[in-house]
């Protein structure tokens, strides 16, 4: 049978989702867990990968195995083994042919924030903290560049060689709050789009940092996209503040 696992992680401890040889991996530590509650070796599939230090809220992954315990059993039994910082929060049957990454239909992504003068002793590794001011009304001037349909390839990092470098941004919005430090402020970047090339989100998130601190104008988006050029976007936000926040099927 085939089992659809959504799963909530605090990536600090980790190198990312994809198994890595000697490093501790996402993806490694779940068919770790498996293994001590079926003893059967599996092979876990994600809808995507996350960075080094990057964290999720429901992120999907499927395996199959052929074992005695009601899919949604696999959830508490998986918990019960699985280190504190990752948590299974749902166990489904799916059909065989399901696949978590090619089935789904779009990503939601928040990157957080903490605009502060001072370091935090708490968000160093859920926030990537940004010295006030920033601009907010040019940041979401900015962001209506980077809404629908786009070459994205000055948003992409160097280390994957897709077929194609379109993608579609269907929602990209900013908000900003108070926290209850006394000492900032929480700024929320919210992504969703139907799939994302290596680091673009995190791409954009330090495109928009820079409108923010004026040092480009939300005009100079749209030449960056046209441009088609990493050259002119060199900057990348920090993996750290990035959250894989939901996935669509």
């Amino acid at each position: 049978m085939r089992i659809l696992l959504t799963i909530e992680y605090r990536g600090t401890n980790y190198h990312g989702w994809q198994r890595q040889k000697n490093l501790p991996t996402i993806a490694q530590t779940l068919e770790q867990a498996i293994f001590k509650v079926t003893d059967k070796q599996v092979s876990i599939h994600g809808a995507g990968r996350t960075d080094a230090g990057a964290h999720a809220y429901n992120m999907k992954a499927h395996f199959d195995i052929d074992y005695p315990l009601p899919p949604e059993k696999f959830a508490y039994v998986l918990n019960n083994v699985l280190p504190p910082d990752i948590k299974i929060r749902k166990s489904e049957l799916v059909d065989d042919n399901f696949h978590s990454r090619f089935w789904a239909k779009s990503k939601t992504y928040i990157y957080k924030i903490y605009l502060s003068d001072s370091p935090s002793g708490v968000y160093y590794d859920t926030h990537y903290r940004v010295r006030p001011p920033l601009d907010i009304d040019a940041m979401k001037q900015a962001a209506k560049f980077l809404i629908g349909e786009h070459d994205f390839s000055a948003f992409m990092s160097q280390g994957s060689a897709p077929s194609s470098t379109i993608r579609t941004i269907t929602d990209l919005a900013i908000s900003l709050r108070e926290i209850d430090d006394g000492y900032g402020q929480e700024l929320v970047i919210k992504i969703t789009g139907r799939s994302f090339l290596y680091n673009m989100a995190r791409v954009i998130v330090a495109q928009l940092v820079k409108v923010g601190k004026k040092i480009i104008q939300p005009q100079d988006i749209k030449t960056i996209l046209l441009t088609k050029q990493r050259k002119y976007a060199k900057e990348i936000a920090p993996a750290h503040g990035l959250y894989l926040l939901d996935i669509e099927y």
